[in-house]
Parts: C-alpha cells; structure tokens; sequence
C-alpha cells in the first residue's frame, strides 16, 4: 500500500508501500519517511519496459505516460520497503511510434533484454495486437490500456488490460447518444483500424438496438487531411450527429472541416478523441458542443486522483493527460508485485494477473481473460473550448 502525505514544501512523499494493494492517502502526519540506509552499489536494479508512442500524432498520450511511470519509480525507489529490499525499479522506455510493425520490434528488443520482468504498454490497440504473442512467448507480464476486446480475448496469461474494453465503451455511447443526448439518426465513421473499426462496430449494435437509424457508413484512413467529399456526401443526408471512432487528429480535422462546409453538427468520439488537442486542431468555435467517451473517471473522481494530480504537476509543471494515473497505477503493480514474488517473469506474471490493488484510478482485479473487472466509461463534451463532463 502506498501513502502519501502532504510536506511543507507541497510535495507528496512515499511513506509505506506493503505487498498485494496499492493506495495513496491524502491526509497524515506532516513528516518524511525514515529509510534504510542502503548503498546505491548494493542494490538490485529491477527493469520494467514501457512501450508506448513517444514519437508522432499519439506522442501526447505516450509521453504522458512515459512520466507517470517515472514518477511512480521515483517515490517507490525512495520508499522504506523497497530500500530493503535490496531493489532498484529502473525503467527502459521504447518508441513503438504506434505502428504494429515497430511494436513488435519494440516487443522483440524488451523480451530480449532478460533483465525487464514486465512491460507497461502498448497504447494504441494496432500495436499491442501484434506485441502481445512477443510477450505471452517471453512469459512476460504487460499491462495494457489499448482496449480492442480481441487483445484479452486470445487466452494468454500474461496479457492484462487496465482499462474498459471497447465493447463496453461502443455500447455505452450508443445508449447516450439516443437516450441522453436524443439524436436517432446518425452517420458512423471509423479510421480503418482495428480500434476504430471495432468501437464503430460496437455503438452500431447498441444504437440500432435501441431504435436508432445509422444513416450513413464511412471509412478514412490515419493520416488522411482532406475530407471535403466526405463531408459533402453527409451534407446531403442531413445527419443529426456524427459518431467518429477514431485518432484525435483526424477526428479534429473532420470537425473543422465540418464547420467550414456549414455542417453543423457535433461530432462524437470515443476516448481516442478525448483530449485537448482535438479541441486545438478542430478549433474552439469548431469543437464546441462535440462529446467524447472515456475509459474510466475524470481524474478529479479518481479514488486518489487529486493526491496524483499534485504530484505530477509538483514533479513536472504539466498537468497528466488521460491515462497518465491508468500508468502510474500498472507502474505500481509491477513495483507490488516484485516485492511479493521477486524479480522473476513468471513470478512477477501470476502476482500481476491474480493481485488485487487499490490504486488511484480505484480497485483493480483482473479477470481470468486480464480484463480489469471494473469497467467503467464516462462521457464529456466540449463547453468553452474544454470538455466538460456531462455523465459517468
């Protein structure tokens, strides 16, 4: 278990960490830990991989969360437990640029490196799809918050999914849009990957289901910046919304493009859409009224989201982006799991799989599948050029 406390400079220190859960506590006595007073040469360093999109369009959500495992080493290194154990959590971080070819690269250079015991990654779900039998083949845990539901569907033990899955994610946004936000019909667009592909493919079922009529089907593909035709086609129809499942930064051009064209409608995405530079890249006037789902809470409704929140931004002078504590929390389970089992792929593996942890996104237990039993989404819409939540 982790505590934090509150010091007089503001910062928030690493007091007890104890095996098989993980909590932060924002409140507690205003004092540093006393620690073992070990040697730096006497300690073990215990490797864990990060992979994720350093590099290119997701390179925001990447490094954010590259940050938050950092931080998470950061506090572990200095706690009493992990001093006294001998150990020294070190991490090597990989560019998989979100490309499922560099990801399996990536996956092939961790695996290789016999001293990683465990791997946080990959983001997109392209990427893991085709990393994830790299690892399952090492023995090597990963925890993951890509949410394809095929990536735990595959029956492999060491592949763990901290997030919702897409099916509940598609499921949910096809009952908000027609319940909640009251727009029966709808034109769908999907990127052309399989998340895209997938979430679309999901609030297509939930929609329809409930009465609704998808009045158009559309396909882009990543990097595409012109959709004028596009536009123009859905024009015609006179959609009530749009239903986006896709990257941020076509869904910000699509939305741009829209209101250039007089198109006048919101957008709707999935959590790919879900951050602040899709506003950015849309434009405010653009953006404003879109909706976005999400995998889990709002950090602020975090069980211990406001202590992480002013650690990162203590740490760092940013504030986290979406999964940065999903991070943080898969940093720690890895950190717990060492301490209970040793710095063994397979140990680590089962601690990991059938550990429960509280943790600041709440509590996480994986399923027999590595699903995360908790499976929940909230939804957002943008208010004054910033979202704003409308639902959980």
């Amino acid at each position: 278990m982790i505590h934090r406390v509150t010091s007089r400079s503001g910062t928030l220190a690493l007091v007890v960490l104890m095996l098989s859960t993980l909590a932060l506590a924002g409140c507690g006595p205003d004092v540093e830990p006393e620690v073992p007073d070990v040697a730096p040469d006497e300690l073990v360093q215990v490797k864990i991989g990060f992979a994720g999109p350093l590099t290119g369009d997701d390179a925001v959500y990447g490094q954010g969360m590259r940050r938050a495992v950092e931080l998470a080493f950061k506090e572990a290194n200095n706690s009493e437990e992990v001093l006294a154990a001998g150990y020294e959590f070190v991490l090597r971080a990989e560019d998989d640029q979100a490309d499922p070819k560099q990801a399996v690269n990536v996956a092939n250079l961790l695996a290789g490196d016999a001293d990683v015991v465990g791997v946080i990654g990959h983001f997109d779900s392209e990427s893991t799809m085709p990393a994830s039998p790299v690892y399952e083949d090492a023995g090597m845990a990963m925890v993951t918050v890509s949410s394809d539901p095929q990536i735990t569907s595959r029956d492999m033990r060491v592949v763990n999914r901290i997030v919702a899955r897409d099916d509940a994610q598609g499921s949910y946004a096809g009952s908000l849009v027609l319940e909640d936000l009251g727009f029966d019909r709808v034109a769908v667009i999907d990127d052309s990957t399989p998340y895209g592909q997938g979430l679309a493919e999901e609030f297509v079922l939930e929609f329809e289901r409930l009465g609704g009529t998808v009045v158009a089907r559309e396909q882009i593909q990543m990097l595409e910046v012109d959709f004028e035709p596009l536009i123009t086609r859905l024009s015609i129809i006179e959609p009530q919304a749009i239903y986006y499942a896709g990257a941020h930064t076509e869904g910000g051009l699509i939305s741009e493009q829209m209101g250039d064209a007089g198109l006048n409608v919101p957008l709707i995405g999935g959590d790919a859409v879900f951050s602040d530079e899709y506003i950015q890249v849309a434009g405010e006037g653009n953006a404003e009224g879109d909706v976005a789902t999400t995998l889990g809470l709002p950090l602020e409704q975090q069980a211990r989201g406001q202590d992480f929140l002013a650690a990162y931004e203590a740490e760092y002078g940013v504030s986290p982006e979406a999964y940065d504590s999903y991070a943080y929390d898969a940093a720690v389970i890895f950190v717990n799991a060492v301490l209970e089992a040793g710095p063994d792929r397979a140990a680590v593996s089962d601690a990991v799989r059938n550990g429960s942890f509280d943790g600041v996104t709440g509590i996480i237990e994986f399923d027999e599948n590595g699903d995360n039993k908790q499976q929940i989404i909230s939804a957002y819409r943008v208010v004054g050029g910033a979202w704003e939540q409308i639902q959980r």
